[in-house]
């Protein structure tokens, strides 16, 4: 009996002595099939394009791996981005988080389905995009200076459009009227078309949205772009910066790349690293450009896990004093 016992325990010490050489196998294996991108929201979005670009190029790098996108709307982006948090954190699964579902929502939402920081790994910052405010060409209110006078109990309750309630454009009219004291209320869609249909057809006053969807109709007369959110001045966009007369008014929509929480470190470390070779590449630089999309400053987890902790403590206040709510 005592030889049985000294037979299984030496079998036993074998296994546990070989258990980590296999797992350090399996990951310097990893990827060895494409791996799941989860967008949470439609196709065609400015993080679905996003997601896009950068899986295109970074398969394109020596050795990149192959991505399959799946797209998974619905509920604020928070259905989507459950289903990255639900993932085995094998490197397999990851995907997009936003301003929406990692700045507002973590407030907006009373039951969020998920932990915004301990429920996923934090991978690398995408990108961040401006936010712009616009009138249509031919309203009254000329530049940001006359936007800015709205105030005062006699002055007007001028009507904002965004694409939805807790979007980036919802946060940034917003912390704007908190800021600045400008009477006005938000009109939420569904997406961001239907806004600036209103805004063309005179029906709503502004537009509070993405610098990239708004030049387009700037450029073709049919709006015209008030102030831009970004701290500095952006190429291609005749307008103030918001913060140049609303001190320290400061907005970015934004990208950053996650999986669930547990991943491996060495997978995390070259994703990001994936993610700062593609970013070098000309090709994307250009396309970024040509969408008015900022690179961002840093690609590491730990910044991108910085950013994020940072954008909620910065929109939790601004949706309680808001009292922004989902329907």
């Amino acid at each position: 009996m005592t030889q049985i016992d000294r037979r299984q325990l030496l079998a036993g010490a074998a296994t546990l002595a070989a258990a980590p050489f296999t797992a350090a196998r399996a990951q310097e294996a990893w990827p060895s099939r494409p791996i799941k991108y989860i967008v949470p929201y439609t196709p065609g979005g400015g993080s679905d394009i996003v997601s896009r670009i950068l899986t295109a190029t970074i398969s394109g790098l020596p050795g990149g791996p192959q991505f399959v996108i799946e797209n998974r709307p619905g509920a604020g982006g928070n259905i989507g981005v459950k289903a990255i948090a639900d993932a085995p954190p094998d490197g397999y699964t990851i995907g997009v988080i936003t301003i929406a579902t990692h700045g507002v929502n973590p407030t907006l939402y009373q039951n969020l389905p998920y932990d915004p920081l301990n429920d996923f790994t934090m991978i690398s910052q995408l990108n961040l995009q401006p936010i712009v405010v616009a009138v249509n060409a031919d309203s009254p209110i000329r530049t940001l200076a006359d936007l800015l006078r709205n105030t005062g109990p006699d002055a007007r309750e001028l009507t904002f459009g965004t694409g939805g309630n807790g979007l980036s454009g919802h946060a940034a009219g917003e912390l704007l009227r908190q800021r600045s004291g400008v009477k006005m209320i938000h009109v939420p869609y569904r997406g961001s078309s239907g806004a600036w249909a209103d805004l063309l057809g005179g029906r709503i006053d502004l537009i509070v949205d993405n610098v990239a969807t708004a030049v387009p109709h700037a450029q073709a007369g049919r709006a015209r772009i008030l102030g831009v959110s970004s701290r500095q001045p952006m190429p291609g966009v005749d307008a103030p910066t918001i913060g140049s007369l609303v001190p320290g008014y400061v907005v970015d929509s934004w990208n950053v790349l996650a999986g669930p929480k547990g991943m491996p470190a060495a997978i995390v470390n070259r994703l990001a690293t994936w993610v700062g070779q593609a970013m070098t590449v000309p090709a994307l630089r250009a396309r970024f450009t040509e969408l008015s999309l900022i690179q961002p400053e840093n690609t590491s987890s730990e910044f991108a896990a910085n950013f994020v902790r940072e954008q909620i403590a910065m929109w939790a206040p601004v949706v309680r004093e808001a009292g922004m709510r989902v329907d």
